[in-house]
Formats: structure tokens, sequence, C-alpha cells
């Protein structure tokens, strides 16, 4: 859907400093997660079939920088006018995270103009407190709770942005 020069160009990436590739499955078990991520990777069966399958529905990219992941993320097309973001941070995401705070606004406001869509959505776990306050700073709005969501129960907030 989206070639990574393009994205590099519309996030306004600087090359010299990260790097932007198609998202491999094999990409999550290189990324060093943060303890929330790890957690959750660890309530499901086979997580990495889990997110190939969204990656085949839609885009999906990871963010390199000094040899490390900082971040995988993408997007699919539930129906028209619709989608749906995920992202899963680094560990190594705090040492970048203005420019790739910027960069993520880029790519909601291109994906928007890009495809039509009139809402992008994700879900958020109410635990985590930084995805929370990230979901806000990117102007998506909290729609309202997914009661017992998770897979091991947990509530989830949906966040959604209309453009």
């Amino acid at each position: 859907m989206f070639s990574v020069d393009e994205l590099i160009e519309v996030c306004r990436i600087d090359a010299s400093k990260y790097q932007m590739i198609p998202w491999m499955p094999s990409h999550l078990y290189l990324c060093d997660l943060n303890e929330f991520d790890q957690k959750t990777m660890g309530l499901f069966a086979d997580y990495n079939s889990y997110l190939q399958n969204y990656a085949a529905a839609g885009t999906a990219f990871t963010v390199l920088g000094n040899g490390k992941i900082h971040a995988m993320f993408g997007m699919w097309q539930l129906w028209p006018g619709v989608a749906e973001a995920w992202l899963i941070p680094s560990k190594h995401i705090d040492k970048k995270t203005i420019a790739l705070h910027r960069g993520a606004l880029r790519f909601f406001e291109y994906i928007s103009n890009e495809t039509g869509i009139k809402r992008l959505q994700f879900t958020v776990h109410s635990q985590n407190v930084r995805a929370d306050r990230w979901a806000q700073r990117c102007h998506f709005e909290k729609e309202g709770v997914l009661k017992n969501y998770g897979p091991d129960g947990s509530d989830y907030f949906m966040y959604a942005r209309l453009y």
C-alpha cells in the first residue's frame, strides 16, 4: 500500500539516524520489548501469527536506530472508510520519542488523506498509562471501555480519530 521511501519522506525520518524497513515476523523476536509488551505477548499462544495477519491485511513497518528496533507499526482497513492502527514500541523508544511522535502524527494524516479513511482507531490496555497518554497526544479520542476485551480478561480503551 505504501512504500518505505514514501513513508520516510512523509514522516520526515532522518536517514542519518533512522532506518525504516518493511515489518517481518522475525522483528518481533529481535525487538527488545518493554516489560508491559513482553507480558502482553506472553498472553497469546501465537502472537507472531496474530501480527502476521495484521501485516498481511494492510501495511507494516519497523523503525531502526543505531542497529536497534525502536518501533513496529502498521495499519489495515477494516472496511471502506475505517482503518485500525497498531504500534509495538521497544524499550529503546524513549531515546527517540519526540522524533518518532512527530513522524507518527504525519503518518496518521498522510494515510487518512491517501486512503480516504474517515476513522482511524486502535485499542490500548487500560493499565498501559504510557500508551494511553500517547494516544491522547496524537489527537485520538477515548470513546469507551472494552470490558474483558484482552486475552487475560483485562479492559481496553477504544481510541479513534475522525477525519
